[in-house]
């Protein structure tokens, strides 16, 4: 527990509504990301792909969402191991970071606004590295992956007694999946980022961890 004042004197005022809101989404997508990541290093270690079957609980557009973020898994892992365990470990870096920015702010360390920096520089530098995983690998893999996962509908389809997906639709499914919404997804992250410096950087943080004038960030 910190015995530095000026951490008992931010106790005693409370902490902002704001940074209250901004630390519990970094502990939910720290979370996320953390298991994520480990999930996805574990399939290259183990060299084991996933295995995935549908019980009835979930309705087509879930079940087809899903299987093709499987097979998408399994095959990165198996033609792409080293890029894949990068993606991952790049993922488990930045789950880290907010997990200790989230530890930071609520033991009230004096380093707390600096950690959140980190944490803001830190997601928008994997959403760029993301974005470009999506665009440079997933992408392209596309026309030769498709058939792939063409193959693993038809098998759901015919256990569920529905009509076989054409090519051209399982084309359109694995954009929209695998590559339209996971850049959506990453935009995203990457204006939580910049929400994240702004609060940090801004005038509020400064006076709540007693940093009157700017200081170096770096």
């Amino acid at each position: 527990m910190s015995t530095d004042p000026r951490a008992a004197s931010r106790g005693e005022r409370g902490r902002p509504r704001w940074l209250l809101f901004f630390t519990v989404l970094l502990l939910i997508a720290g979370g996320n990301l953390f298991f994520g990541s480990l999930f996805d290093l574990h399939r290259v270690l183990s060299g084991k792909p996933e295995i995935l079957h549908f019980d009835g609980s979930f309705n087509e557009q879930k079940e087809t969402l899903l299987r093709a973020q499987v097979v998408l898994g399994n095959v990165l892992a198996q033609t792409k191991p080293v890029l894949y365990s990068l993606h991952a470990v790049m993922e488990l870096a930045l789950a880290l970071v907010y997990l200790f920015a989230v530890a930071a702010i609520f033991s009230n360390d004096p380093r707390g606004r600096r950690v959140g920096l980190l944490a803001a520089w830190v997601g928008f530098a994997t959403c760029i590295g993301h974005a470009g995983f999506l665009l440079g690998v997933v992408r392209r893999m596309q026309p030769w992956f498709v058939p792939m996962l063409a193959a693993s509908y038809a098998e759901d389809a015919t256990r569920a007694g529905r009509a076989l997906p054409s090519l051209d639709v399982v084309a359109e499914q694995a954009r929209l999946f695998l590559v339209d919404a996971p850049l959506l997804a990453t935009a995203m992250g990457m204006v939580f980022s910049l929400l994240l410096l702004a609060y940090f950087a801004g005038r509020r943080m400064r006076l709540f961890y007693n940093q009157p004038r700017r200081v170096d960030d770096g």
